[in-house]
């Protein structure tokens, strides 16, 4: 896959058009280099636009982003060979972009299409949310790192970033850092 940024992108992984769970309604925030931004329609109201769309595949990642001044759910749907990526109106829910890429010929998202977590996504956002209640979701993305299956997710609390790696089988926390934001410094 040539796009890092999709790579970094909302997973939900397990989700495929045979009705699996999908994100609770939900308000997002987005990327942290734009300003904050809500849509009026849920993560799961965006999944599930785009796999009416998609007709096949399962979702891996799915992100809220900025775009001039609104806000735009990109979500990447994979199957064996190909990735699709719809861009959806944070506010309306219309796909107001589609597109469509070979990846057979990239091992990591092949493998990435055929992963099988054991923890849902809807269980990786729990295990987030309890450590972290009062703070809104981002981002979570399922990935391959080290060789192993996880959930990368990221969440905002005022104006607190935090990012957590969880383990994809048991839920475990891998790794996490929070980043507090930048405090002028007295002269």
């Amino acid at each position: 896959m040539n796009n890092l940024k999709t790579k970094v992108l909302l997973a939900l992984a397990g989700l495929t058009l045979t009705g699996a769970s999908v994100l609770p309604a939900t308000t997002a925030l987005a990327d942290s280099t734009d300003k904050n931004i809500s849509a009026k329609i849920s993560f799961e109201q965006a999944t599930k636009t785009a796999l009416k769309e998609a007709k096949t595949g399962k979702i891996t990642q799915i992100e809220l982003e900025n775009k001039k001044n609104k806000p735009v759910y990109e979500v990447t749907i994979l199957d064996d060979k190909t990735e699709k990526e719809y861009k959806i109106n944070g506010n309306s829910g219309k796909v107001i972009k589609h597109s469509t890429e070979d990846i057979s010929a990239d091992k990591e998202d092949v493998k990435l299409s055929q992963a099988t977590p054991k923890l849902s996504l809807n269980d990786a956002e729990k295990k987030a949310k309890e450590k972290y209640s009062s703070a809104k979701l981002r981002e979570i993305k399922l990935d391959i790192e080290n060789g192993k299956t996880v959930y990368k997710v990221k969440l905002q609390d005022n104006n607190k970033k935090i990012k957590l790696v969880l383990n994809a089988d048991d839920g475990a926390i891998i790794s996490e850092k929070l980043n507090k934001p930048n405090r002028p410094t007295s002269a």
